[in-house]
Formats: C-alpha cells, structure tokens, sequence
C-alpha cells in the first residue's frame, strides 16, 4: 500500500502561526503607539502634535482590529511572549532624539520606526495567511506605508529647508 505522508501543516498549524504572527504585529502597533504618543507630547509645534496623535490612535485601533481577527480564529490576543522576538522592535530610540528637540531627528526616527513596522507587516503579508486577515494586515500596511512616505518627506523637507 502506497500512501503519501501529509507535509501541508494542518488547519491548526495554520492557525497557531497566524495567531503568533498576528500577536506579532500588535506588539508592533503597541510600540508605535507608545512612540507617537511621547513624539506628540514632545513636540512643540500643534500641527505635528495632532499628526503624531492621530498616528497613535490609528496604531492603537490597528492592535484592535488584529486582536479581533485573532479571537475569530479562536486564538488569545495575550500573546504569552512569543510573538515578542518575532519582529525588530522600533521607536527604541525615541526618547532620547525627543530631548534633542531637532525636528529632523524626531522625523527621521519615526521614520526609521515606521520602517520597521513596514518590514513586519511585509513579512506577515508574504505567508499563506486567511483572507480575513489578510485583507485587514494588508489595508493596515498601507496606512503605515502612507504615514512612512509623508514623515520621509517631512524629514526631507525639513533637511533641505534648514541645510545649512
């Protein structure tokens, strides 16, 4: 009897990796959270304060709309630490280019952090994930994607108007 050993992980497999994945990204979007929040309580200037604000909500939101997908597929968004070492972590450096109070380093560190976060969301987008939450990561990368752009030309927009 010939049979054919079953190498397709199964629905459970399945599960469990989207579920660490996506408890993967909310931490992503907890540190992004974390990091606007400091940026626009740092900043001085009201528009970029709103700007930073409204990126923080967008990532708290985005956190829970992933945990949403994750209880529908009967996983707990309480990751147990797992997905922690998953992803880079960003807005590390934060803290310290907020002090400095240059404009262009606040920027070009949310930007370097959205790039993380960018890289995440990718590499969650490259696996074989369920569409539900596919369509969610996806729509949520592209925000994160937009928020990149506009904080890079704001970086560059800065460096060039205060060259020298």
């Amino acid at each position: 009897m010939d049979t054919e050993a079953n190498t397709s992980p199964s629905v459970d497999e399945v599960d469990k990796l989207l579920i660490q994945l996506l408890n993967g990204l909310i931490l992503v979007c907890h540190d992004a959270h974390d990091g606007y929040m400091q940026a626009a309580d740092s900043i001085t200037s009201s528009a970029y304060k709103t700007m930073f604000a409204e990126y923080a909500l967008e990532r708290s939101r985005f956190a829970a709309q992933l945990a949403n997908v994750i209880l529908d597929h009967g996983g707990d968004p309480d990751d147990d630490g797992h997905a922690m070492s998953m992803f880079s972590r960003g807005w590390t450096n934060i803290k310290p280019v907020l002090m400095g109070g240059d404009y262009g380093a606040i920027f070009a560190e949310c930007e370097r952090s959205e790039g993380i976060a960018k890289n995440a969301y990718e590499r969650v987008l490259g696996k074989q994930i369920a569409t539900d939450a596919y369509v969610v990561v996806n729509h949520q990368f592209k925000q994160i994607e937009e928020a990149h752009d506009r904080i890079r030309n704001l970086r560059e927009a800065y460096y060039l108007e205060h060259k020298n």
